[in-house]
């Protein structure tokens, strides 16, 4: 809830607490008299994120923000951010659609380069009903 200020007209302050839907109601002072709303400046905070961790490559205790920003330079890091992973999502989805283009460019070539007849064995195969498989291996030179 807010904090008010208020003073009377004889010089009295006092702060009330009150609820947003009373900031209207007219406050009275300890002597008795009806005081008036002081503008007053509002209350700034500083609040940190708390830090308390031990750092997953060393396993050195991190407790200050400080720290922790020296011990992301140190490691090369960087602070996470929730638009990093969507940045990751979309890089996967583009590795793997160009992935799979390449595959097909590939397959589509070796099948170019059949015989006639072996096309037509392929041909026959597929539209017969046939389950395929697909299996990807990694060839290393």
């Amino acid at each position: 809830m807010p904090t008010y200020e208020y003073e009377c007209p004889k010089g009295h302050e006092f702060e009330r607490i009150l609820p947003v839907a009373r900031y209207d109601e007219p406050q009275t002072c300890e002597c008795g008299d009806v005081a008036q709303k002081l503008i007053s400046r509002p209350a700034l905070a500083w609040a940190s994120r708390e830090v308390n961790y031990d750092c997953p490559i060393t396993g050195i205790p991190i407790t200050s923000m400080a720290q922790h920003k020296d011990n992301l330079a140190r490691h090369g890091c960087q602070q996470y951010d929730p638009e990093m992973r969507k940045d990751a999502d979309n890089f996967r989805k583009r590795t793997q659609e160009a992935l799979e283009k390449s595959v097909d460019e590939t397959v589509e070539a070796a099948i170019e380069k059949m015989p006639s007849r072996k096309k037509e064995v392929l041909e026959r195969e597929l539209t017969s009903g046939m389950d395929v498989d697909i299996v990807r291996q990694t060839v290393t030179p």
